[in-house]
């Protein structure tokens, strides 16, 4: 089995999947959560560096927010299987993709395997800090969400159905999920990384409030 070889013909498949989609969940934030996946392998040392690589990169085909019909499991089985790799793999890398989702934590618990853990947190690093912030609007506004209405309060959701059917705004999503990721990583390395941009969205949040509020208390 050439690994390279198959990287490379995942990567093809991947960047025109992605072609189209909105600028937040496009090829850059597939390379970006790539990048943090392997930064978080080097420091951990753990799982097998091949499915970390594949599941960063194939983790959103068939994600909901690209295209709620696409059977995801299925096409990345079907492509890994015309690329020769081995069925123990492509379960592996599938396993990753169903479990990866924030929305599927409303779920029952899973026994998180170290490529689970490591992917994981790379995708939830790239929903935080600059980047995050960046992405929440980009896809807030692709979905004509309002950025905050004074008084709307963020919602708690007891389940995914909830999570994933609740229309909010852009400032909320930080109170309903970006906010809650710092504590919800896996790795020591995740962690780390995840305390300094969970700050800064705290600073930029601080800020925005600060400029909507300006006139009101004096």
């Amino acid at each position: 089995m050439d690994k390279e070889r198959i990287i490379v013909k995942v990567e093809e498949y991947v960047r025109s999947y992605h072609a189209t989609a909105e600028a937040g969940h496009n090829w850059w934030h597939i390379e970006r959560v790539r990048n943090n996946a392997m930064y978080i392998y080097r420091y951990e040392k753990s799982g097998d560096p091949f499915i970390i690589e594949l599941a960063a990169l194939l983790h959103d085909i068939g994600d909901h927010k690209i295209d709620s019909e696409a059977d995801g499991k299925g096409l990345v089985s079907e492509l890994l299987g015309r690329l020769g790799v081995e069925d123990s793999i492509t379960k592996h890398v599938t396993g990753i993709m169903k479990e990866i989702s924030f929305r599927d934590s409303y779920g029952a618990a899973v026994s998180k395997s170290p490529g689970l853990m490591i992917v994981q947190d790379a995708d939830r690093l790239d929903a935080i800090g600059a980047v995050g912030i960046a992405r929440a609007f980009s896809y807030g506004g692709s979905k004509g969400n309002e950025i905050w209405v004074p008084g709307l309060e963020p919602s708690h959701f007891n389940s995914k159905e909830e999570y994933a059917g609740t229309k909010t705004t852009t400032i909320n999503h930080f109170y309903e999920k970006l906010l809650l990721l710092k504590d919800r990583m896996n790795t020591v390395t995740g962690s780390a990384l995840a305390k300094e941009r969970h700050e800064f969205m705290e600073r930029f949040l601080d800020q925005f409030f600060r400029e909507c509020n300006l006139g009101k208390n004096d």
